[in-house]
């Protein structure tokens, strides 16, 4: 018969001596009368898998202050209550408060093995409950860890990508172009970049890469690098030709980058180039939902023009529109974490409710983002980006 390992302890005044004597050393249990429970700490290895037996008198349960003694004693020894046969109508209440067995003085040796064992039986949950315990302590402070350093790396990230961000509002003669961006989380999977090149030509794009967070936000700076090389080679070469021409073939060479990479990963995008003598404006659509809202005398209406996200179909080809813009306008872009700022259900009712919401609230970064409650949203659902060109407002 299986029985409880080392030491036994008993507190109080043994209820027939002999006969418990006698049963513990029949069943080769080391047994010993301590003065109270302070002794059994000072004696103890492990309370959580130390019996301890104490008589009924040194354990009563007649107040409330006795029941909570008597619990919380429980739950830090493996108490076994020895009753004589007056208690025995407390029983119930003593497993109630949580003692692992009640034994009396008149129990056979079968009996009192039963009661090790299952004692032991307990001892051994609680030794398991306490190695879980310990386990996911131990995963919740790694985990916690792990959290640290992933906030450590987000933030890092986000000075990476602030720091390529361009400078916000730029001015060229009588033009102006910003941004603002509204992560859902630390890093942003929306991405701009503009500058005037050659005294003459605006550049400029606007991406969303798909996903949230880290891998998206590697993407924005993978694209920041790959369009910066191209535009560094049209300024070093002063390549007028070919900036009168942009942004042809850039969208093509972003897809066929972005597929090479096996990142899985894809990206709506708006490309364009202002040629700011001549005021005709060459852009590219490639799925950026909404599309881009040119804005002019109160009056406020998408652009043409559409085609495939980059990082998805090899073969694509993205179409090159073209437009003169008047002497006072405001060309916004926005990412489509826009349309969760618009209580209309439906697609085609947001993308109408945009355009009077903008109509007449494109002065400036600040207006359209008032106009669009961007700055009252706690927690977006997703990016939320904006891209203002003006002239003449």
């Amino acid at each position: 018969m299986k029985t409880p390992l080392g030491l036994i302890f008993f507190i109080g005044e043994e209820p027939g001596p002999q006969g418990l004597k006698q049963t513990f050393q029949t069943l080769g249990c080391e047994f010993t009368a301590v003065e109270n429970i302070q002794a059994v700490r000072s004696q103890s290895e492990d309370s959580l898998l130390q019996p301890v037996i104490l008589s009924a008198d040194s354990a009563p349960i007649d107040s409330s202050t006795q029941r909570l003694q008597l619990k919380a004693l429980a739950s830090e020894f493996l108490i076994i209550v020895a009753l004589s046969a007056k208690n025995s109508f407390q029983v119930a209440e003593y497993f109630r408060l949580g003692v692992a067995d009640v034994i009396f003085p008149d129990s056979s040796d079968d009996e009192v093995a039963s009661i090790f064992q299952r004692v032991d039986t307990l001892a051994e949950s609680r030794m398991y409950k306490r190695l879980y315990r310990t386990e996911l302590e131990q995963t919740n402070q790694d985990l916690q860890e792990s959290l640290r350093l992933l906030k450590q790396d987000q933030l890092a990230g986000l000075e990476v990508q602030k720091s390529l961000m361009p400078e916000s509002p730029l001015k060229f003669g009588e033009y102006e172009i910003s941004h603002s961006i509204t992560p859902s989380l630390y890093l942003s999977g929306d991405f701009v970049g503009y500058n005037f090149v050659l005294g003459r030509y605006l550049l400029f794009y606007f991406a969303d890469v798909s996903g949230h967070g880290a891998s998206s936000a590697f993407v924005t700076v993978l694209l920041r690098f790959m369009i910066g090389r191209v535009i560094r080679r049209h300024q070093a070469e002063k390549d007028y030709a070919a900036l009168a021409q942009a942004p042809e073939g850039l969208v093509e060479s972003i897809n066929a980058q972005l597929l090479a990479t096996g990142l899985g990963k894809h990206l709506t995008i708006v490309a364009g180039s202002l040629d700011t003598k001549t005021s005709k404006l060459r852009y590219v659509v490639g799925a950026q939902q909404p599309s881009p809202i040119i804005i002019a005398d109160g009056h406020a209406r998408f652009l043409p023009g559409k085609g495939k996200p980059a990082g998805i179909f090899e073969d694509a080809i993205w179409v090159v529109e073209e437009v003169t813009l008047p002497d006072s306008f405001a060309l916004v872009v926005l990412s489509d974490g826009v349309f969760d700022l618009i209580p209309d259900r439906e697609i085609v009712d947001k993308e109408q409710t945009l355009l009077k919401y903008l109509a007449t609230s494109s002065g400036s970064i600040e207006k359209l983002k008032e106009a669009l409650f961007v700055d009252y949203i706690e927690d977006p659902q997703d990016d939320i980006s904006v891209l203002l060109l003006s002239r003449g407002l």
